[in-house]
């Protein structure tokens, strides 16, 4: 006797797909944001303001209309001068 086949007689091999012509862009871009083991940056040192550097700038304030008294001056020129 012979032997049955399982798969019906109706169903069809699969014929193969059409070939695939265009590839899709792959983004391989690396990631610059910070891990865990990044170094930490240094600090800037800060830099020394002399007292000239500061008479000037308050001199500047002074000239440019937009400044209050001396000591005032001095202090804004001061807080700019330092970055503070």
């Amino acid at each position: 006797m012979a032997k049955k086949s399982f798969f019906k007689s109706s169903v069809k091999p699969v014929t193969p797909a059409a070939p695939v012509t265009s590839v899709p862009a792959v983004d391989t871009t690396v990631k610059t944001t910070a891990s865990r083991f990044s170094p930490i940056p240094k600090a800037e040192p800060r830099r020394e303001v002399t007292r000239e550097a500061i008479a000037i700038r308050a001199f500047e304030i002074y000239i440019s209309g937009r400044g209050s008294d001396e000591v005032g001056n001095w202090l804004q020129a001061e807080r700019e001068l330092k970055g503070r």
